[in-house]
């Protein structure tokens, strides 16, 4: 192997033994209970730092499938961490006391309209919501989601004081199972599309007298001689009838 890549190879690894082993928090990485973290979340925090922005899922797998105790990486489906024995998680926090006053919650746009209504709760299939200490590193978790992403401060004071609970897993990092809506401040949300309202059914017009309707049986119409008493007979046989019946009479 070229010295120049070698060089690089040793320096990926030390920045993942940082990033995994003591300080995930500094880029916006929350590992779970047993220090995992997703391997598109590393990678796009990877990605965020000047002259990593080349790095691959590949070459993860590369430190993972060393030949025994060499190997750097353990990966589990799409989870990865820092083998055990390398890691320091987590880093010693904070005292409930040092919480700052505002934290910040990065989201997807789409997200703000519901949340700004019912107010932050983990999301599905998780059991804390993240919140950061620090604007700066916030914003930069909500571009790596979305291109227009949305900030949204937390009034964490206040919203403690009227019995939310937040837990710190560093400075940087609070976790936290609810926030109500009314210490959420975001962008202004649009309002939502009113349906149009449907017209009630009109009532029916009084169809005129002969009128039918296309599609219905045309109303019979006798054409011709007249049906009754004699109305088949032939002319002539009429008028010998009525001949006799003037006889008669006279």
């Amino acid at each position: 192997m070229a010295k120049k890549t070698t060089q690089k190879q040793d320096s990926l690894e030390k920045l993942l033994r940082y990033i995994l082993g003591l300080r995930p928090d500094e880029f916006g990485l929350h590992p779970d209970e047993n220090g995992y973290v997703a391997v598109k979340a590393l990678l796009a925090a990877l990605h965020d730092e000047e002259g990593w922005r080349g790095v691959r899922e590949g070459q993860l797998a590369l430190l993972a499938n060393q030949p025994g105790d060499q190997a750097l990486l353990e990966i589990e489906g799409q989870q990865v961490r820092l083998k055990p024995s390398l890691a320091s998680l987590p880093p010693e926090p904070p005292g409930p006391e040092q919480m700052p006053k505002l934290l910040y919650l990065p989201l997807k746009p789409a997200a703000w309209p519901v949340i700004s209504e019912r107010g932050l709760t983990p999301k599905p299939g998780e059991t804390v919501a993240r919140l950061w200490s620090d604007q700066e590193l916030a914003s930069r978790i909500a571009r790596r989601w979305s291109p227009a992403p949305v900030l949204v401060t937390v009034r964490a004071m206040a919203a403690r004081q009227a019995g939310a609970q937040f837990v710190p897993w560093s400075e940087l990092l609070w976790l936290t199972t609810e926030v109500p809506a009314a210490f959420l401040t975001g962008p202004p949300v649009p309002p939502k599309a009113e349906e149009p309202p449907q017209r009630p059914a009109k009532d029916k017009k009084p169809e005129p007298a002969g009128s039918f309707h296309l599609g219905a049986p045309e109303p019979e119409v006798h054409r011709g001689k007249t049906k009754g008493k004699h109305g088949d007979a032939p002319d002539w046989k009429n008028q010998v009838r009525r001949d006799r019946r003037r006889d008669r009479e006279d």
